[in-house]
């Protein structure tokens, strides 16, 4: 009775196996990805190393109530990629200032498709930034 368990227990742990494999995502590969926001037309730079989005930075629009104006987000450290995708937030401290950015997207090849989301906050001074959720996409 063992000998027929074995012989059966065997190539069927092999399908399973090789079915798992079939649907493990290919981590995207590492190097600098460049990109626009799109409808502003301002550029977006990242990095890909070691499971990490680094270095991002976006030129983008922000409002702060009275207005848009042009602004650069570089948010300290980096973005862990999980997969092939990108959910992730980061909170820096700059002065008095909390600076959250949000980074959401997939990877497909050498693209990244996804949004980022920068807005920050004065306590105290109600002064209340922030650029709105950006769709892009980047090359590498």
């Amino acid at each position: 009775m063992k000998t027929s368990i074995r012989r059966i227990a065997l190539p069927a742990l092999l399908i399973a196996a090789l079915a798992c494999a079939a649907v493990a995502v290919a981590a995207p590969s590492s190097g600098t990805y460049k990109g626009k926001i799109e409808y502003q037309g301002y550029d977006v730079k990242f990095k890909v190393s070691g499971g990490k989005v680094t270095k991002f930075s976006a030129r983008m629009l922000q409002d702060c109530g009275d207005g848009f104006e042009t602004f650069t987000i570089a948010p300290k450290g980096g973005f862990k990629i999980e997969g092939n995708s990108v959910d992730a937030k980061r909170v820096d401290t700059y002065g008095k200032s909390k600076a959250t950015v949000i980074l959401k997207g997939k990877f497909s090849g050498s693209k990244f498709k996804g949004s980022v989301r920068e807005y920050d906050f004065v306590p105290g001074s109600g002064i209340v930034c922030d650029t709105l959720k950006r769709k892009f996409t980047a090359k590498k």
